[in-house]
């Protein structure tokens, strides 16, 4: 694939990409749920398709400064987004407790996350010396 169409698609994704991460974060301070659910739908379909535009490119030099900076940009601004949203579900799940309480009998909301592991911080450890 010739330089030009390459850098073209990379830069298509990566205005699509940016568009993204904005309407995320507008919908993130906003604060409506339906509005957060459709644009990290559209976020991860732009980061898709960027990672996908992306391999097309043959290493780090082949890209223009320019967009190595705003492909750095994007990166942050997709982490920083990830990290606001779990925490924004982590004060969802909060209220939800404080409004339903859960009877002891069932599990805690993070339980099922750590699989195995869950559960067991009375019992042996679940990694051992030979």
């Amino acid at each position: 694939m010739p330089f030009t169409p390459v850098q073209s698609e990379v830069r298509n994704a990566l205005d699509q990409a940016e568009r993204s991460v904005g309407a995320t974060g507008q919908a993130l301070l906003l604060g409506d749920p339906d509005r957060v659910r459709a644009a990290t739908r559209e976020l991860h379909d732009g980061a898709h398709a960027l990672a996908l535009a992306l391999r097309g490119v043959g290493g780090g030099t082949a890209l223009a400064a320019s967009l190595r900076d705003r492909l750095v940009t994007v990166a942050r601004d997709i982490g920083i987004q990830r990290e606001a949203l779990l925490r924004r579900s982590a004060v969802v799940d909060r209220a939800l407790q404080s409004l339903v309480p859960q009877s002891p009998t069932q599990s805690s909301t993070y339980c099922g996350a750590l699989g195995r592991y869950a559960g067991r911080a009375a019992a042996a450890p679940a990694f051992r010396t030979v």
